[in-house]
């Protein structure tokens, strides 16, 4: 659930009515073919817009989002609420007989293609809770038939989470599920080591504590809203590993194409002849996506993304297509929309790339870059290319990050001082806080927010408890947030307004990755573990561990000196101050301090040989991450 809003949001102000009003200008409202291919095929409406798990947590609800058949209001640039429109029309629609999606059951949306026995899913959703309700409506409209195979295009958690729910309908749980090379590494690995503060930061790209409404979240540019539940994960049987790949699946033939390390790091995209339809994935949408995820991730690679759809128009462009389908978005129909589409794409991808890296070379620095750089007026314009999710400023940077990190090149910058000692100083140069307070509310009269808001951090990191600093900073996001036309800029500025204006909300339940850390490699597993030793802690300390395996005979040996945790996979150590037997999910838990290993001891679940007193001085070495780290004050 959202949090409740203890300090009310404001109205726009006139540059903020004024800047929203331009956008009418820029762009052709009039062209309708969106809303025409968001509505084409409907079947039924949603049956589930409001979902809860086995706790009783609300965990999907857009029954919200009716206030969107209003015109835009004066708090929503109106690009970004056309965006919100078209995330909101929802339910089972036909893509082509035999071909189906359901959209706005989660974040993402899920295909079913007919086969000669069953039903094939393609991408499981986000969570168990929504991946049922969603496999329900297809069923309530179409035939009852077992689902035969389920393909996961991509190693990100939105497509894959609802598994064990869809599972469930099928014949027997040894169906194929088939899934891109190193799929399953890059799914149990992603986000293990910076999943804290990935999550933390998480939740002001999608607005997690922020009402929905005009002067809240309208939309996460991708999807209608913030989804949560259940997260599941199944062992994929069949992993395409050729780069083309043909396979027949439920009588049905599948071309596959692998694009590795592009929108996710295990990706592929593929066509169906049968059908004539083809999938891409995350790799096109209808928007600009994220170079740079700003939840913070690794900087995608830009021209990999390019020739990666440049690839897929070589491949496909001489097949027949009467349907382009894509995992975030409502489908475009006939070859030459979809190659159109695709090319369109392809190049904003391109663009971006080879300008800023030519700016680069000029002697121009990230900041300056991504004030410099436009794109031309056929993919500015093209609403496909919108920046309702990734914005061309945050992802030249991402592009000049990739190539030349972050240092400028300048002295100044190569060892700035941190944001609270910046702070400090800042304030003492201009003249105490009363003083900044007093141009900034001219500025923030005169429109200027931008400005506001870099110079207000200041005053609030150099005193966190300066109200009046907090209050007219939350004002300048807010305003920032109300003409963003990415849903990631509006939800970041207003959840950030929020928490200066009352406080960080602690209330919510932490997102439930169990299901996904259940089926972690042991060796991710210590790697996680390495990161939570606290190295000065640490100092001095020798400490060695055999960890053996019960439930499948691995052993470990893991290593504390200088500070730094090592292990090697298969070794036993002779002289190991503690040996550990026990299975993969005990170690995890003690390692995680989900349970004592006396508790472990208790029930059976681990023998200690050697000196448990070490075992003890080893697991005070390690951190606990606190979920709620400050952002906007210190």
């Amino acid at each position: 659930m959202k949090s409740k809003v203890l300090n009310p949001s404001k109205s726009a102000t006139s540059f903020t009515k004024k800047a929203n009003l331009a956008v009418y200008d820029s762009l052709n409202f009039n062209d309708l073919q969106d809303f025409e291919d968001a509505k084409r095929g409907f079947i039924a409406p949603l049956e589930s817009k409001f979902l809860k798990d086995h706790s009783g947590e609300v965990v999907w609800d857009i029954d919200k989002l009716d206030y969107l058949t209003d015109a835009a209001p004066e708090t929503v640039n109106p690009s970004l609420w056309r965006n919100a429109q078209l995330q909101a029309i929802s339910g089972l629609f036909e893509v082509v007989e035999g071909v189906y999606q359901v959209r706005g059951q989660s974040i993402a949306t899920t295909f079913f293609f007919e086969g000669k026995q069953g039903v094939i899913v393609c991408d499981a959703l986000g969570s168990t809770e929504t991946a049922e309700a969603a496999m329900e409506l297809y069923y309530k409209h179409r035939p009852r038939r077992k689902v035969s195979a389920i393909i996961i295009s991509q190693s990100h958690a939105d497509h894959f989470g609802g598994i064990q729910a869809v599972l469930k309908y099928a014949e027997n749980p040894a169906i194929p599920i088939i899934v891109p090379q190193h799929f399953t590494k890059e799914a149990l690995s992603e986000n293990v080591l910076l999943g804290t503060i990935m999550a933390r930061r998480a939740e002001y790209q999608f607005g997690k504590n922020i009402p929905d409404g005009r002067e809240g979240s309208v939309s996460i540019g991708i999807g209608n809203t913030m989804s949560s539940g259940t997260m599941s994960f199944a062992l994929p049987t069949v992993e395409i590993e050729d780069e083309i790949e043909t396979l027949e699946i439920d009588g049905v033939t599948f071309q596959f194409l692998l694009t590795p390390n592009t929108e996710a790091p295990a990706e592929m995209h593929f066509y169906i002849r049968d059908y004539k339809a083809l999938f891409v994935s995350e790799n096109a949408n209808q928007l600009m996506h994220q170079i740079y995820t700003v939840r913070g991730a690794k900087t995608r690679d830009a021209l990999h993304w390019a020739n990666s759809l440049n690839k897929t128009i070589d491949l496909f462009e001489t097949e027949e297509i009467d349907a382009l389908l894509m995992i975030h978005a409502w489908p475009v129909w006939g070859k030459d929309r979809a190659l159109g589409h695709l090319k369109l794409q392809r190049d904003l991808y391109k663009y971006m790339h080879d300008q800023t890296v030519r700016l680069a070379n000029h002697g121009y620095t990230m900041e300056e870059i991504a004030e410099t750089i436009k794109l031309p007026k056929s993919l500015d314009t093209y609403w496909g290319n919108r920046g309702y999710y990734g914005t061309l400023k945050h992802n030249s940077k991402g592009i000049y990050n990739y190539y030349l990190g972050y240092y400028s090149a300048h002295p100044s910058d190569l060892d700035p001082l941190p944001q609270v000692e910046t702070g400090h100083k800042y304030v003492e140069y201009m003249g105490g806080a009363t003083i900044i307070l007093e141009k900034a509310k001219a500025d923030f009269d005169n429109g200027e927010y931008r400005w506001v808001a870099q110079v207000l951090k200041n005053v609030v990191m150099a005193d966190p408890e300066n109200t009046e600093a907090k209050s007219l900073l939350a004002d300048a996001y807010e305003q920032l947030g109300y003409q963003a036309e990415s849903a990631n800029w509006r939800n970041i500025y207003l959840v950030g307004a929020a928490e200066l204006r009352n406080g960080l909300n602690q209330a919510n339940t932490p997102l439930d990755v169990s299901g996904i850390i259940n089926y972690m490699p042991v060796e991710d597993f210590l790697k996680l573990i390495a990161i939570k030793l606290n190295g000065p802690k640490a100092d001095g300390e020798e400490i060695t561990l055999n960890v053996n395996l019960s439930d499948s005979n691995q052993n470990y040996a893991i290593y504390l000196e200088n500070s730094v945790l090592t292990y090697k996979a298969g070794k036993v150590e002779a002289n190991a101050d503690v040996t550990l037997t026990l299975d993969r999910l005990t170690l995890f838990g003690i390692g995680l301090g989900l349970h004592s290993p006396e508790q472990a001891v208790a029930a059976g679940k681990l023998i200690v040989s050697g000196d448990q007193t070490r075992l003890d001085e080893f697991l005070a070495l390690m951190d606990e991450f606190n979920p709620f780290p400050n952002i906007v004050t210190p």
